[in-house]
């Protein structure tokens, strides 16, 4: 059985959708997400305006990329890392024409090396670690009909979920993780 995606509920909103300037903007959201998950930079830049903005707000000490180069280069970085395979699990999605808005908790597979005085657990730096965190983005849509990139609104530190296996949860985290005899890897972080 195929697991349901967390972003299922974009999914839905788009069969909901009467207006197909709302459709369309929930489908480039969707078209972004699932491009990011499979490590697709062309299909992510493909959803994006020419000068895309992102914005991090809140308890990450992220900093957005701004302008295509910048993104170009954040997402090579996040395929490289495996930080793109995550699942954000949707609690609700509010769309109009101009923005979609979605909130629900990130969940991605960290190293411990990369949670060591980040969490409010203590982790081993040779361990695998299940983490989410809430977060709320808006998606605005552009004059030209694509994304102006993310407004990411992240409302806590990661939190531990628990401790894992190498083999679990192998659609989160780096590829490489299920390795047989996969170690964490310093270079990995959060």
């Amino acid at each position: 059985m195929t697991p349901v995606p967390g972003w299922q509920p974009v999914l839905d909103a788009i069969a909901a959708a009467h207006d197909p300037r709302v459709r369309h903007a929930l489908q480039l959201v969707a078209d972004h997400v699932v491009a990011e998950v499979a490590g697709d930079v062309e299909g992510v830049l493909a959803t994006l305006s020419d000068e895309p903005v992102y914005t991090v707000w809140g308890s990450s000490d992220s900093v957005g990329p701004v302008g295509r180069a910048a993104v170009r280069t954040f997402y090579e970085a996040l395929v490289g890392s495996g930080k793109n395979r995550l699942d954000y699990v949707l609690t609700r999605v509010v769309a109009d024409a101009g923005a979609v808005v979605t909130e629900g908790d990130f969940h991605h597979v960290f190293p411990g090396a990369a949670l060591a005085g980040r969490v409010a657990v203590d982790v081993l730096p040779d361990r695998w670690y299940h983490v989410a965190y809430r977060a709320l983005v808006v998606w605005v849509v552009g004059p030209d009909g694509r994304l102006s990139g993310e407004d990411i609104y992240a409302g806590e530190a990661p939190r531990v979920i628990r401790e894992i296996s190498p083999e679990e949860l192998p659609h989160l985290g780096p590829a490489t993780r299920a390795a047989a005899g996969a170690h964490p890897d310093h270079r990995h972080t959060a």
